[in-house]
């Protein structure tokens, strides 16, 4: 019969692919047989439950500047004043921790807001002096809002903030004038060099307190091994160094360099200063008169 003989056919054909829209589109997120599209939240893979987001670095300090203080308080007990010493030191750790944050917080790879093509000598100069008169006088007005709020409550639990605001000022005092004497250095050595365009630079090592190994060039035309220090003491290298840098200065004697596009400024001297002092003794007199005007005739940095 037709009706049977159609019945047979359809049984028979294969079944049809499902439609194109089945699958997962080209803006979906794909978790072993499923997918979910962009712009809605993704679950987590079975079996892997999520992990709490982690604690602030701030809050952990907040709380153990809290507990510090708290220890402090035994001072005056005749029992129990042992109990403050560890107080104390935490305080002092800490308020060491938060003024050396402040005057050192990166803007990591932030294009600098002056010249960074050679052209401009003071730019770069300006701006370090400008943040970090800012910066100090952030923590020098809290400081002393701190050394305030026992005066004002007249809370006798409170008598051990004015050390805590008075300690904020020193150590913001110490490391704000160690940094401007890097920022004056950088300066001195721009009032007398040009800049010049050096590439590439190699990076040998990177310590704490913006201090940098590195070489300049390659064959040749390098110079030797320099020991960079920059005045913001950030601890990082700074966004494509290598690709070159801005340098005024003698290789005999040191300089100055300035990073294209972020900004950074760094003093710079030969690390081996004491090994080339023969090569600085041949020099002519014009060179060693111009490195003495850029306080480049003694190891310095």
């Amino acid at each position: 019969m037709p009706g049977s003989s159609r019945a047979r056919e359809a049984e028979a054909a294969p079944p049809a692919p499902p439609p194109p829209s089945a699958g997962p589109g080209p803006g979906a997120v794909v978790f072993g047989n499923g997918a979910q599209p962009l712009g809605q939240a993704v679950p987590p893979p079975p079996g892997r439950p999520g992990r709490p987001a982690p604690l602030r670095r701030e809050a952990l300090w907040a709380a153990a500047a809290a507990a510090s203080y708290g220890a402090t308080l035994f001072i005056g007990s005749d029992d129990y004043m042992p109990l403050s010493i560890p107080g104390v030191l935490g305080l002092v750790v800490l308020e060491i921790v938060a003024v050396r944050y402040v005057l050192r917080r990166p803007a990591r790879g932030t294009p600098a807001s002056y010249p960074t093509d050679g052209s401009d000598h003071r730019g770069a100069v300006h701006f370090l002096y400008a943040a970090l008169v800012k910066r100090y006088a952030v923590l020098v007005l809290c400081s002393l809002a701190v050394m305030a709020v026992p005066l004002v409550t007249r809370a006798t639990y409170l008598i051990p903030l004015m050390g805590v605001g008075l300690l904020g000022i020193i150590l913001a005092t110490v490391y704000w004038f160690d940094q401007l004497r890097w920022v004056r250095q950088c300066a001195r050595v721009l009032s007398v060099y040009d800049f010049e365009f050096r590439t590439p630079v190699e990076k040998l090592e990177l310590w704490r307190g913006g201090r940098r190994f590195l070489v300049l060039g390659v064959e040749e035309d390098a110079s030797p091994e320099m020991l960079a220090r920059e005045p913001m003491g950030h601890p990082y290298w700074p966004k494509r160094i290598a690709d070159g840098v801005w340098f005024a200065g003698d290789d005999a004697f040191g300089g100055a360099l300035l990073v294209p596009g972020t900004g950074e400024l760094m003093c710079m001297q030969p690390l081996a200063w004491d090994a080339l002092e023969g090569w600085r003794a041949e020099v002519g007199p014009e060179r060693r008169a111009k490195a003495k005007k850029a306080g480049l005739d003694r190891h310095s940095v």
